[in-house]
C-alpha cells in the first residue's frame, strides 16, 4: 500500500499537514492551559502556525523542508526560553543553529528540496517561533 515513504508530491503532503497541525493544536493547548509549562505550549503553537503556511503554500503549489522548520522552530523555541527566563542558553543555541546547518544541507544532498525550499523553511520555523512568543508576552 506504501509507494515510497518519501511524499515527493504536493497532493500527498496535504493530509499529513492537517494531521500535524490538529496534533500539534490539541497539544499546545493542552500544555498552555497548565499555567506551568506554558512556553512549551507555545512551542506546539508555533510549530502549528509553520504547519499552517506550509499547508497554504501547498495549495499554491510550493512546497517548503519541514525538516528545516521544525529544526528552526526549535532554534526559536531555544532562544525565547533564553530570553524568558534569562538563562545564558548560548551554547545550546549555537549548537541548535549547527544542527539546522547540517538538516538543511543533508536535505539538499538527498536532493529532497530546492535551495529555496529548505531556505524558505527555515525562515518559516524561526519567525513562526518567535512571532508566537511576541504575540504571547504582549
Amino acid at each position: 500500500m506504501i509507494e515510497s515513504y518519501h511524499i515527493p508530491s504536493i497532493e500527498k503532503r496535504k493530509f499529513p499537514t492537517l494531521l500535524f497541525i490538529t496534533l500539534s493544536y490539541i497539544i499546545g493547548n493542552w500544555l498552555f492551559k497548565s499555567s506551568l509549562v506554558d512556553l512549551l505550549g507555545l512551542f506546539y503553537f508555533g510549530y502549528g502556525v509553520s504547519l499552517i503556511i506550509s499547508y497554504l503554500l501547498l495549495h499554491l503549489q510550493i512546497k517548503m523542508s519541514l525538516h528545516a522548520s521544525a529544526i528552526a522552530g526549535l532554534t526559536g523555541f531555544l532562544i525565547y526560553f533564553s530570553f524568558f527566563f534569562k538563562i545564558n542558553m548560548l551554547i545550546f543555541i549555537a549548537v541548535s543553529f549547527a544542527l539546522a546547518g547540517i538538516v538543511a544541507s543533508s536535505r539538499l544532498n538527498l536532493q529532497a528540496h530546492t535551495f529555496k525550499e529548505v531556505v524558505f523553511g527555515l525562515l518559516v520555523g524561526l519567525s513562526s517561533q518567535l512571532i508566537v512568543f511576541l504575540i504571547y508576552i504582549i
